[in-house]
């Protein structure tokens, strides 16, 4: 389970750049949260995506272990003031600001849910 837990927090962390933003516990938030739990997020044509979040879920106690929900004008923003504007790895070299535009452009939906015993990762958006 440290390994999904571990490769959310990276995908947050390359994806964004930036510390995570937490939400402030806006009722709306949290109707859409449980929504995303419990039906998950199909594609939904025409909508434009204004927020990356990411929900981590006790599946025993149902309490929410880590919830981020940072506005995507903000990881532009972070990326624009980044050093380095390309994530480099062995085997891909990733051009931050077409990654974000990409997003950006794309339909809410989820990214990646993983279901473990422990845990529930869910990284989606909205």
């Amino acid at each position: 389970m440290r390994k999904y837990v571990a490769l959310a927090a990276v995908v947050v962390v390359f994806v964004y750049l930036a510390a995570p933003v937490f939400a402030g516990g806006h009722e709306d938030d949290l109707k859409v949260i449980k929504k995303a739990i419990k039906g998950g997020h199909a594609c939904e044509p025409g909508k434009a995506v204004k927020w990356f979040k990411v929900l981590i879920t006790d599946n025993k106690s149902g309490t929410h272990i880590v919830k981020v929900t940072l506005p995507i004008s903000m990881a532009k923003l972070f990326a624009h003031c980044a050093k380095d504007k390309h994530l480099r790895t062995d085997k891909a070299d990733i051009d931050i600001a077409a990654a974000l535009k990409d997003l950006e452009e794309m339909s809410p939906m989820t990214l990646l849910e993983i279901v473990d015993d422990d845990a529930t990762v869910k990284i989606w958006l909205e």
